[in-house]
């Protein structure tokens, strides 16, 4: 009888702790939210306000973090993505589209995997990263593609120099 009584408290005290563990999540994330609002990256939330922005910024690369709220690996690029926002502030605009909310424009970049990042230059996609990266390889298409014309172009400036040795 003990035994039973016992795998009985084991059972209620995990599911305590997992309350407790999503309820403290839940808090973090409200909190990183409203961090989020500070950051200069602005979250997109039309197709309409999408195709808005790609007309209006043809100078400038477009860089855009497709999303979703549940995705455990957006949540760890969403520091990078803001650090990113704040150090190329001068060079590109950084924007969200949380993909729940926007599946049109999910599909529109042939989204098969969040987090997606899209680097957008001339009103074209011109490069794009799937899933969580270092920090430098996001910066790596900033600093290697900020000017280039085309996605061939960019990937040109990317690919890795072979010497022959």
């Amino acid at each position: 009888m003990s035994k039973k009584y016992s795998n009985k408290n084991m059972t209620i005290a995990g599911i305590i702790t997992f309350l407790l563990f999503l309820a403290t999540s839940c808090s973090k994330n409200e909190s990183s939210n409203s961090q989020n609002n500070t950051s200069s990256v602005k979250t997109i939330s039309s197709m309409e306000e999408l195709n808005q922005l790609i007309n209006d910024n043809e100078s400038k690369m477009l860089v855009f973090d497709l999303y979703a709220n549940w995705c455990i690996p957006c949540k760890i690029l969403s520091p990078i993505f803001n650090s990113l926002s704040e150090d190329y502030n001068d060079q590109a605009i950084f924007l969200k589209v949380d993909i729940d909310k926007n599946p049109d424009i999910a599909a529109a970049f042939g989204v098969r995997g969040i987090p997606y990042v899209v680097f957008i230059r001339n009103k074209k996609a011109i490069y794009a990263l799937s899933g969580v990266n270092p920090k430098e390889s996001y910066e790596n298409v900033l600093n290697s593609c900020g000017m280039a014309e085309s996605a061939d172009a960019c990937a040109q400036l990317l690919k890795p120099s072979h010497s022959d040795g």
